[in-house]
């Protein structure tokens, strides 16, 4: 992988070692099950990476405060929004991991369908698309998250082959190559917009190239693979938040009516509504996330280190909710008290300590994970998302009764009472824009989505409202600075060591 010896030099082992049980490539990449081999080893890399994910997400925004008496250092930097380059946490590496493996998975899709018949244009169109829409996935969180960042779109993996200056053929660890190699390899993009416009358009050709409820393996999906894979309706509702950010606005919300008239995306219960994260993987609600088999795998992720306070099992209590703006967030003034399922579900208090729930509980009531039994699911994407979507698209539109209409449908699904046209006023653009994204709030609370909603939600209405949001979680002595230091929009970008890339 590319940039691996220059974010985490402690890997280097990793790329050094040639474990026996390797396969060597030229007795892979033959078949359909080499290819659905390398699709899952796509997912792998990013799946370890949902902790960096729940601090750039949201212990940077208004929902998240430090659990520890003495922060970690380096977990405060995100809480009180002073990153520095040398944090550990603003290590991108396994991001460009699963880059390199989709950019290898697409350079090997049609060399692979010539060899097996099996394989039939839509099949080699779907690998193709599925490589291409998660690398979308992975430059969407760095484009929202980094102000500078290469752009890599060939096969580079883990190692490199390239022609020396001898006109000899070298392959070598990426770890190895000097800076005047590597700089010959990645680009940096002239700015932010070159690379929106290629996440965009990546989306939406992956959106043309994935069959509707494909079937990986001809046979029927698995949970893992329903939810644990990319899919069309992600694609489109993916493209419709892009298309938000880009002001295309009708686009967005023609989009969001694929993803929603699909049949296997639904709003679910308020009743089921927790078994997203309670189980390996969920059905109903899900649309795209990151499992984790625990039993026989023993797959696990950071979480429950992050965010419980029961040491013996692990928990480090690093992250919790922001108790004050928790309880005003979740307070429903026309439904009856704890009517919605994500306020008992999403945190709690435990044994004193206000705890965000969603990664540590198996239900919503009490019951807990077992020790060192990280596994709840990471999120990335929802069917609630194509429903949200949809309200901001027409409410950006001036459609108030279809805004409102597709609120009360989430609300419903929730447990909350519908909103009443004749009490409500819907028809102001303020009041509904608030009621949007106080319900993406609760809807998606410590999924690493906050802060990209508030800088979403400044944009569209053309005024910083992140600097505001976030002030109001620090004490009085330090909102002024912090708030002086948000109102600069270069500041909402996670800082990375520029020696990295010049």
């Amino acid at each position: 992988m590319l940039l691996l010896g220059m974010c985490i030099l402690s890997c280097k082992d990793f790329f050094n070692e040639a474990p026996t049980d390797t396969i060597k490539e030229e007795n892979f990449y033959k078949n359909r099950e080499d290819l659905n081999a390398a699709a899952i080893g796509m997912y792998e890399s990013l799946a370890q990476e949902t902790h960096k994910f729940l601090l750039w997400g949201d212990a940077r925004a208004d929902m998240v405060t430090t659990g520890q008496p003495e922060p970690d250092p380096y977990i405060n930097e995100f809480v009180v929004n002073n990153v520095t380059s040398n944090n550990p946490y603003t290590n991108y590496a396994g991001i460009y991991r699963t880059i390199a493996r989709c950019n290898r998975q697409m350079e090997k899709v049609y060399n692979v369908q010539k060899l097996d018949s099996k394989i039939d244009a839509r099949d080699a169109g779907a690998f193709y698309g599925e490589a291409l829409l998660l690398r979308a996935i992975c430059y969407y969180e760095l484009v929202r998250t980094y102000e500078k960042f290469p752009i890599i779109l060939s096969d580079y993996a883990e190692t490199i082959t390239y022609v020396n200056t001898e006109g000899e053929t070298v392959t070598k660890p990426t770890l190895s190559l000097t800076s005047e190699q590597i700089s010959a390899i990645y680009r940096m993009p002239k700015d932010q917009q070159e690379v929106w416009k290629l996440i965009y358009n990546d989306v939406l050709t992956a959106l043309g190239m994935l069959p509707v409820n494909y079937k990986w393996n001809a046979q029927s999906l698995s949970a893992k693979e329903r939810y644990g894979r990319v899919s069309q309706p992600l694609a489109a509702t993916l493209a419709a938040e892009i298309a938000l950010w880009l002001g295309e606005y009708q686009t967005a919300s023609s989009l969001c009516d694929l993803s929603i008239k699909n049949s296997n995306q639904s709003l679910g219960t308020a009743g089921t509504w927790f078994n997203q994260f309670s189980s390996a993987y969920a059905t109903g609600h899900s649309m795209f996330l990151l499992g984790y088999q625990y039993d026989n795998s023993f797959e696990t992720n950071r979480l429950q280190e992050f965010t419980s306070p029961v040491r013996k099992d692990g928990g480090k209590y690093y992250l919790k909710p922001v108790s004050a703006l928790m309880n005003r967030l979740f307070k429903d003034d026309v439904s009856l008290t704890d009517a919605d399922i994500r306020a008992q579900a999403s945190f709690k208090v435990l044994n004193g300590d206000t705890v965000i729930w969603k990664y540590i509980g198996l239900d919503n009531v009490l019951s807990m994970r077992l020790a060192y039994q990280s596994s709840a699911s990471w999120s990335v994407m929802r069917s609630a998302d194509a429903w949200l979507l949809k309200a901001t698209a027409d409410l950006m539109l001036n459609n108030y009764a279809s805004a409102f209409n597709f609120i009360n449908m989430v609300r419903t699904a929730r447990g909350l009472v519908i909103l009443d046209k004749a009490t409500f006023n819907y028809t102001d653009k303020v009041v509904m824009d608030k009621l949007i994204f106080d319900e993406r709030a609760r809807e998606f609370a410590f999924e690493g989505r906050r802060w990209y909603d508030l800088m979403l939600q400044s944009k569209l209405n053309g005024k910083n409202m992140l600097a505001d949001a976030v002030t109001a979680k620090y004490p009085a002595k330090d909102k002024a600075a912090i708030k002086t230091r948000l109102m600069d929009e270069k500041n909402w970008y996670i800082p990375v060591n520029p020696k990295l890339w010049e």
